[in-house]
């Protein structure tokens, strides 16, 4: 990876034309969480048009299915742009699956932490359909493993899907909106005496939110797991590097010197790319905005002492634009 980072306004004709593949984060780089961002449609109809591989690599707890539905449906991404899509919800339901089972073939009863309201109801039932034979427990003193799927909630039952947070029997309280741990502990607490194990469906730590909000997200849970609490977790997504390599497989492509991760996050993005291998592409105008840009443009003083700041060179990207969009 280069020393210093080239800064553009965009993909440039030399950018475009040096790789083959680009592996793609969602959040930050392609919509917002509810719209797509100012030249992201147009980017990918291009590299598209120019036969290139695409891949999406996001931490999102929904299943690879469902997360190019929303891209297609909701967010209005033409249908086919994306070859394949690898999120750590779908990454996390593969490895539960791969688990010995239980004697007797008892369900593995599971205490998950995940979302509420409406829109939680499909994701969180088919995820917990990808897992097999588990049954949804609130009592930590009763779990088998723990799940960090969502920051709303600890789900109660099916039946609690659904609700929103005031509904919910046992909410979160000000997680994901203040990084509240006072509701959290108590769960973690119990589960770290019996030293029950912890799955990482969703490792992201916080999201700007289209009303320029930051939301806290279910990495935060397992973070402080491990920090406060001495709890084992295992991850699943970015920057874990075999994800990275998931995505290589499933495009076909043999040459790291042509394939190119597309992110906002230094330590998720930038890192896990580095890690692998890989050159990549940090969009300035997501999760870093503040320390990196002014007047909506990057500022080439800014990202470096940004970059020192967060890690040195094991977050140095290779290129460096506002937006992901055709300059």
């Amino acid at each position: 990876m280069p020393s210093t980072p080239t800064l553009t306004t965009g993909l440039t004709p030399s950018i475009i034309s040096r790789y083959s593949a680009f592996i793609l984060d969602q959040y930050g780089v392609l919509h917002d969480g509810a719209t797509p961002l100012p030249g992201a449609v147009d980017a990918i109809k291009r590299l598209k048009s120019q036969n290139k591989k695409l891949a999406i690599l996001s931490n999102t707890s929904a299943s690879s299915a469902s997360c190019l539905e929303r891209l297609y449906g909701k967010l209005g991404f033409p249908p086919k742009s994306f070859d394949v899509a690898v999120t750590s919800g779908g990454e996390c339901s593969k490895y539960f699956q791969s688990r010995s089972p239980k004697p007797d073939n008892a369900p593995t009863k599971v205490l998950l932490f995940t979302w509420s309201g409406e829109e939680a109801v499909v994701k969180t039932t088919e995820f917990l359909n990808s897992l097999g034979n588990v049954e949804v427990v609130s009592d930590p003193e009763i779990a088998d493993v723990a799940i960090s799927h969502g920051s709303d909630v600890l789900l109660e039952s099916l039946e609690e899907l659904g609700k929103s947070d005031s509904e919910s029997k046992y909410p979160l309280t000000d997680l994901r909106t203040a990084c509240s741990y006072s509701a959290l502990d108590p769960y973690l607490s119990s589960l770290s005496i019996r030293n029950i194990p912890m799955y990482s469906a969703n490792p992201d730590l916080k999201v700007i939110t289209p009303s320029n909000e930051i939301s806290y997200m279910p990495g935060v849970i397992c973070k402080r797991y491990e920090s406060e609490f001495n709890g084992s977790v295992t991850y699943f997504g970015k920057p874990h590097a075999e994800h990275f390599l998931a995505c290589k497989k499933a495009l076909q492509i043999t040459d790291n010197s042509k394939i190119c991760h597309v992110g906002d996050s230094l330590h998720h993005d930038i890192l896990g790319a580095n890690s692998a291998g890989i050159s990549s592409i940090f969009v300035g105008s997501g999760i870093h905005r503040d320390e990196c840009m002014r007047d909506g443009e990057l500022v080439d003083s800014m990202v470096n002492e940004m970059i020192e700041k967060e890690g040195g060179e094991v977050v140095n990207p290779t290129h460096c634009v506002p937006l992901f969009k055709i300059a």
